[in-house]
């Protein structure tokens, strides 16, 4: 865990990886998924796996954080900050 914690390299990717589920969220409450089939189509299939990783990557930046002692690259702070801000998106305004 420790060389999660400090690897800049993991920390991009979930920095990137947040900053995608809530710009995904965002578009598909903001526009309408089904007026196209291809889209409709993505739409479907993907939201499954990226409403798993909304509630399963904050519970890993938490459980790495405290494996830590809270001594963990500022990235995962701001993926944790990201992610947050997507679920009371999604249980406040987009509900």
């Amino acid at each position: 865990m420790k060389n999660i914690a400090q690897n800049n390299k993991a920390a991009n990717i979930i920095l990137t990886a947040s900053c995608f589920i809530l710009l995904y969220w965002n578009f598909a409450h903001n526009f309408d998924v089904y007026k196209y089939i291809v889209v409709g189509a993505l739409y479907e299939i993907s939201a499954l796996l990226v409403l798993a990783a909304t509630y399963i990557l904050p519970l890993f930046i938490l459980i790495v954080a405290l494996a830590n002692k809270f001594y963990i690259n500022k990235k995962f702070y701001t993926a944790l900050g990201i992610l947050a801000l997507t679920i009371i998106l999604l249980f406040t305004v987009y509900n």
